[in-house]
């Protein structure tokens, strides 16, 4: 088994991952959590549209936001105080 230089291995796997963690936890904070409907329809559209928001907001963040201070935050914060 190869081992991997603890530098490069945390850099590119480990931040990675607890990057996507927090993308997961921000789609959440949008509409995600509150899946309460009694149909199954009614939570997979409610799951739509969150995905939807995160990644309008997401893409403005990337695209509109650059070069700002508000280029890293996060999509709730974005949601709330901006829009």
């Amino acid at each position: 088994m190869e081992a991997w230089p603890a530098q490069p291995l945390y850099e590119t796997l480990y931040c990675a991952r607890g990057d996507m963690e927090n993308r997961i936890k921000e789609q959440l904070g949008l509409f995600a959590e509150r899946v309460r409907t009694e149909s199954l329809r009614g939570n997979q559209l409610r799951l739509y549209f969150s995905a939807i928001a995160y990644v309008l907001v997401a893409g403005l963040r990337r695209l509109v936001l650059k070069g700002t201070e508000w280029a890293e935050a996060q999509v709730s914060t974005i949601r709330t105080r901006l829009l």
